[in-house]
């Protein structure tokens, strides 16, 4: 069993015990004195705005459709020898999935580097006619539109192209069949193909482990942590509240339905190690855990494919529960494999 299942049944046994205990907990209506204590654990788990952490939200309409997403952004000094990194997130959360990491980013590159973390369709703020696609293809073409609608009429900037989960297998995707210029990097964030495929038989059964309402944001938030969904708490307050929404009489419901995921979790996935061993850029993998290595990653990690990076101490949401680890590892990721600029030749007479 790979440690990527194991999470899964442990993340479904935590979920099952507390079941009971979040039906009735502090976070749930109360009176008297109690409404005291219930105000200190709202405090606690109340919500973070995305402000704290990136410069600039926008949402970029994509030309000739009625698609809109949502991105977030740190611009970068007017250095064209820094890349931008660009952040896809996996199935179920959102851009700022990232908040953390890409703030620590910002702190350790001295605001060189620019960040841009976009909100793929059928989550958090993006808008489209179709939410409910999440083919690879459609996901690797949102990408692409995105990227050139934000860099419209200029030179595009090297690019390091960042996914987790699902989002790896779109940034791999786009990379692996040139789909952009000046792609310098591709990184993964905690999936293989091997384990990934194996963890698919169990995940509807953990899915349906989920409460399908909360009460308010920061019941939402209480259950992300409880859960040991993310393991830290910070994240949690930025992370969690685009991933619901309303649905009347004080009730909020996720805003992704990851069921409907999963005709393309099979498609998201295949075939996913050699493709990233076979794009055309440096390439990082980080893993939480020790998990096992497919026999191509195997193979190539012995013959200097690419590099790997174990975050012990992180589960799944890696770049949430050790965002100064991860930001860590990007930072030194770009910094050994930067352009090199050569000064301009000097005739001599």
């Amino acid at each position: 069993m790979s440690s990527l299942q194991k999470e899964l049944f442990k993340k479904r046994n935590v979920t099952e015990e507390k079941d009971q205990q979040d039906e009735n907990d502090d976070l749930a209506p109360l009176q008297g004195p109690s409404l005291f204590k219930r105000r200190q654990k709202l405090d606690k788990y109340a919500p973070v705005s995305w402000d704290k952490y990136f410069d600039t939200c926008q949402d970029i309409a994509i030309p000739n459709t009625s698609d809109v997403f949502r991105v977030y952004r740190i611009d970068g000094s007017a250095n064209t020898n820094t890349p931008v990194f660009i952040f896809h997130h996996g199935a179920g959360h959102s851009g700022l999935s990232f908040a953390l990491t890409a703030s620590h980013i910002k702190e350790m590159t001295d605001g060189q580097c620019s960040i841009v973390a976009l909100d793929a369709r059928g989550h958090g703020d993006t808008q489209t006619s179709n939410d409910t696609d999440y083919s690879l293809n459609t996901l690797s073409d949102d990408l692409v539109n995105v990227i050139q609608a934000l860099y419209d009429g200029q030179d595009t900037p090297d690019l390091i192209l960042v996914g987790h989960s699902m989002g790896g297998s779109v940034v791999v995707d786009v990379t692996s069949r040139k789909r952009l210029k000046n792609v310098v990097g591709v990184c993964v964030l905690d999936v293989v193909e091997g384990s990934a495929m194996d963890a698919l038989s169990s995940m509807t059964s953990i899915l349906n482990t989920r409460p399908q309402q909360f009460k308010n944001i920061e019941q939402a938030v209480q259950w992300s942590v409880r859960s040991n969904t993310l393991r830290n708490l910070e994240s949690a307050k930025v992370s969690v509240p685009p991933l619901v929404k309303s649905a009347g009489d004080d009730a909020l419901v996720w805003k992704t339905d990851l069921i409907k995921t999963k005709p393309f979790w099979t498609e998201w996935f295949t075939d996913l190690s050699n493709k990233f061993l076979a794009c055309p850029a440096a390439k990082l993998l980080i893993l939480a855990g020790t998990d096992r290595l497919d026999k191509p990653l195997m193979i190539g990690q012995m013959q200097g494919k690419f590099q790997l990076h174990i975050i012990p101490e992180a589960g799944h949401f890696l770049q949430e529960d050790a965002p100064v680890n991860t930001a860590r590892s990007l930072v030194e990721f770009w910094r050994r494999n930067k352009r090199l600029v050569l000064p301009p030749k000097v005739q001599i007479k």
